[in-house]
């Protein structure tokens, strides 16, 4: 056959053997087909499905397949490619990297390769022409083509996908059941409650003294102490001091398995509270629409640098290294809280840190309980800053102060008392024995929650040596440790991206600080959009992790607590050493005798401090804002002047009785305890703030205050020539106005008890109530120490010593609840035109309970109700119906008791009244009294 023919055949036969293969291929891909559509139905196949769809096209087309160590080698080319280079090729599938490389070609030897079956550790490959079946091992596959180094590659990619599945169904739908406590160290400066944190935390004592500011940030110590575990035994305890040991943490609990997958994490972040934030998508800090699910890249404007932050490959590195030691779950977190002992400390931390669930009070052995502490102030140096002075409150004051504080608080905290300085006890006249029949007296209200030493339950003190801790008290400080775990809250269930979140946040702010755009744009890049990360956001505040002031600063989110309360430490710091410097050294300089005498301070004081502010994010106009937003500063007059009434001096006792008289002065008593800390001063920013619409001002003796210290301070109540003096007498806040009148007095009793109702708001103090008492001077309650008798009714008083004894209101005392001795109208002979017409119950509740319902608290109190009498109507009383239902009450105790005439004009007064602050009102119902 000439040789022309004899190619055209073997074109044509080419033909035809291509077709078959065609339609082979045909076949093959339509089982294929039906099998994908059957493996979907399976749910074990799913991640197999979707590697398949997400492979791009394959270079050339492919036949059998064969999986070697984690990559997926086929067969690649044609006939004519065959024929021409006598060669197939083989193609690699990286399963991680989804992308197909060419291993290399196949040598001559074996052409047409169509089958390749891995057995035996070897590979199998079918010759198409000759039909031999060749054997080779990887080994000398090596030796053909490159193929060992992509296998490796394969075996680390494989490993790395693997923990990357475990960072993202993590990240996305893991949880741990856990629980966290706040524990909070308090006490008087130098009684050594740094030392004890330590001691507590298993590290070794301070060497240096260094005051401790307003409150350091949360020091986080998980336990591992198991129930039943004797106090012999070393409990386990691993302390969380910094992000990369917290991400060590998340990657040892994902890694051994200790994250539970929830179908949705809707279910698990639904019991959280959600925080209240305020989002602009204006300006340059706008959330992007896509930001990349593994990083994120954080601006707030052109002044600070944008940067990109990522946890993954670090939490990932932790999954794949983490000694499996560090687990989230089924364990407790503790969260210790170290604070400032500084007197000024303790009426400004009840601001910033709150809801502890274990407050550990700290005093001194080697001083009675009575003793009243020399305060000194040690700078970062070591070194003594000021000059020390003497508190003008003992240990015990220091332990009642705190102890207020705690138990008006809507939890109790676990209260625990350390005596430090055990080695120095045998040189205090008072004995430990002594101390602890002390403050067992104290501690024995059942509103405290306490945890004594040993079985009989009649020591309060732990003694240790904090500064050079022996065997002992190691011992104490492992029995402490498993008794705060034990005393902890039951696990709840937390998603693990909430650990992550926080570090991301962190290390992307600027400074410590973000604004809430810059938030989520993180909470997005771990999978936490909506209620999610708001729950998130929420918790890290509410445990002190974080700090946000939504209605001061609502673009401003502290990932660092220390950026605000350093600012505060700035202040006290520079206070304290001012005390020491004479008159002329501050003279030079404005405002600084102000700010050391009198607490005053300004924009341009806070300019002395830059740290932590940042331009854009953080400035002095800033912290201004923060600081009245939290009741610890108000602005009194002009120039942007503002008090401080935490750094004012203390007035001793002797001194204070000068500025008020006894017998008619009104008391204002907690139902129990004594004023907790820092409501004083709280009250008395909120008295001045000029928002307030507050009729009140700081008194001044030409250009000083007549009377302005922390505990004493002398107002003007505007619109009158009254001074009124506010007194904090520990126990409770006294009232005294120098000029009585029953309208003024109404007036101030209504303001100070608003004022309570809204520091108390502003602290969290909700399980505290007070109510109106006078100084007891009835009978046989003369020989008795100074205390009170509580206001019972309209003109009752009744002894808080003596129940029985009983007694009629004074007429200077009756001024304070309105008292006129005016005499009840006859309806029959008034004008039915005038304002001193009765009103009815029908026009009352339609012409003033229906217009404002939430009013009936302070327009209780004006027209003469009792604290007590509001407390048992308005709680009672939610929601519209309800508040029409408490109006109802007190409108009809007003009818009957007639402590204020029962008339229009009564009640127009009342709506004018600053507290009510209704005058639009008042001015219509007169037009419709006297028009109608």
């Amino acid at each position: 056959m000439p040789p022309r023919h004899e190619e055209e055949k073997e074109q044509q036969e080419d033909k035809e053997e291509e077709k078959e293969e065609d339609n082979e291929d045909d076949e093959e891909e339509d089982d294929e087909e039906e099998e994908e559509e059957e493996e979907d139905d399976d749910d074990d196949d799913e991640k197999e499905q979707s590697v398949w769809r997400e492979v791009p096209d394959v270079p050339t087309k492919l036949s059998s397949v064969c999986v070697v160590d984690g990559v997926l080698l086929a067969i690649g080319g044609d006939g004519n490619e065959y024929r021409s280079k006598k060669t197939s090729s083989i193609y690699g599938l990286h399963l991680d990297e989804k992308k197909w490389r060419h291993v290399g070609d196949l040598p001559f030897a074996c052409s047409m390769v169509d089958t390749l079956l891995l057995s035996g550790g070897g590979l199998f490959m079918v010759d198409g022409f000759t039909q031999q079946v060749l054997k080779i091992t990887v080994q000398g596959l090596a030796k053909l083509f490159p193929i060992i180094p992509i296998l490796k590659v394969s075996e680390k990619s494989k490993k790395e996908a693997d923990e990357r599945r475990l960072y993202e169904e993590a990240m996305t739908k893991g949880y741990v059941e856990t629980s966290v406590t706040k524990c909070l160290i308090l006490g008087a400066a130098g009684v050594g409650k740094t030392h004890l944190k330590h001691l507590l935390l298993k590290k070794d004592p301070p060497q240096q003294r260094v005051s401790t500011g307003l409150a350091d940030n949360p020091v986080r110590a998980i336990s591992f102490s198991l129930a039943g575990v004797s106090v012999q035994e070393e409990d386990d305890w691993f302390v969380v001091e910094d992000d990369q040991a917290l991400l060590k943490v998340v990657g040892g609990t994902i890694r051994d398995g200790g994250v539970s997958m929830a179908t949705s994490l809707d279910k698990v972040v639904g019991s959280f509270p959600k925080m209240a934030i305020h989002v602009s998508s204006d300006g340059a800090g706008a959330l992007h629409p896509d930001p990349t699910p593994t990083a994120v890249s954080v601006t707030t404007d052109t002044s600070h640098q944008s940067r990109t932050v990522s946890i993954e490959k670090e939490l990932i590195h932790h999954i794949n290294h983490s000694s499996g030691k560090e687990k989230l779950f089924g364990v407790k977190w503790i969260q210790f809280i170290d604070s400032g002992g500084q007197l000024q400390y303790h009426d400004i931390l009840p601001l910033f840190v709150q809801n502890p669930g274990v407050a550990i009070f700290v005093l001194n052995l080697s001083e009675k309980l009575s003793h009243q502490p020399a305060i000194e102030y040690y700078g970062a140096d070591g070194k003594p800053v000021g000059k020390a002075y003497q508190s003008s409150l003992s240990h015990q004051q220091i332990l009642q102060h705190c102890l207020g504080a705690m138990c008006s608080q809507d939890v109790h905290p676990l209260i625990i008392t350390v005596g430090t300085h055990r080695d120095a006890a045998d040189r205090c006249s008072e004995s430990i024995n002594e101390k602890n029949q002390e403050l067992m007296k104290l501690l024995a209200a059942d509103r405290f929650h306490v945890l004594c030493n040993g079985e009989e339950l009649t020591e309060a003190i732990f003694p240790v040596n904090g500064k050079t801790p022996g065997v002992e008290d190691r011992h104490v400080a492992t029995v402490l440790r498993q008794k705060i775990v034990s005393m902890c809250p039951k696990l709840i269930k937390m998603p693990i991206a909430w650990f992550g979140l926080e570090v991301l946040l962190q290390r992307s702010s600027h400074g410590g600080i973000l604004s809430p755009v810059e938030c989520q744009v993180c909470a997005k890049s771990l999978h936490l959009e909506g209620d999610a990360f708001l729950a998130a956001l929420h918790h890290l505040v509410h445990h002190n992790m974080f700090l946000h002031y939504p209605e001061a600063l609502p673009q401003t989110v502290f990932c660092d607590p220390q950026v605000v309360l350093t600012k505060v430490t700035e202040l006290v710091e520079y206070h304290h050493k001012l005390r020491d410097c004479p008159d002329k050294g501050v003279a030079a300089e404005r405002g600084l005798a102000k700010f050391r005498d009198h607490g005053l301070l300004s924009v341009e004081l806070l300019n002395k401090f830059s740290k932590h502010y940042t331009e854009g994010l953080f400035t002095p106009h800033d912290l201004l804002k923060l600081l009245v937003s939290v009741g610890a500063i108000a602005m009194i007059g002009e120039g942007g002047v503002y008090l401080m009434p935490g750094l004012l001096p203390h007035l001793d006792s002797g001194q204070v009785s000068k500025y008020y008289q006894q017998d008619a002065s009104l008391v204002i008593t907690p139902t129990q305890g004594c004023i907790p800390s820092g409501l004083f001063c709280c009250l008395v920013a909120h008295l001045l703030s000029p928002t307030n619409q507050s009729p009140w001002k700081v008194c001044m003796d030409g250009d000083k205050p007549l009377c302005l210290y922390r505990n004493c301070i002398t107002f003007e109540f505007q619109h009158t020539t009254e001074l009124v003096t506010l007194v904090d007498m520990f126990s409770y806040i006294l009232l005294h106005v120098d000029e009585m009148s029953s309208q003024v007095c109404r007036e101030i009793r209504c303001c100070v008890h608003s004022g309570i109702k809204s520091a108390c708001g502003i602290l969290k103090y909700q399980g505290v109530q007070f109510r109106d008492a006078f100084m007891c001077a009835g009978g046989s309650c003369t020989s008795d120490p100074p205390h009170v008798a509580v206001v019972v009714s309209e003109k009752k008083w009744k002894c808080s010593i003596r129940g029985h004894q009983k007694g009629d209101l004074s007429e200077g005392q009756l001024m304070w609840f309105g008292e006129s001795g005016v005499r009840r109208q006859d309806p029959s002979t008034s004008d039915p035109v005038s304002l001193d017409n009765e009103p009815s119950m029908q026009h009352l509740m339609e012409k003033v309970a229906a217009v404002i319902p939430s009013k009936c608290w302070a327009i209780g109190l004006q027209l003469g109700l009792t604290t007590a009498e509001l407390q048992a109507i308005c709680p009672q009383h939610q929601g519209l119906d309800n508040y029409h239902r408490a109006f109802s009450e007190i409108f009809d105790v007003w009818r009957r008791r007639r402590s204020l005439p029962y008339t229009w004009r009564t009640l127009i007064n009342v709506l004018r009244s600053p507290s009510v602050d209704e005058v639009q009102l008042s001015d219509q119902l007169t037009s419709w009294i006297t028009h109608k």
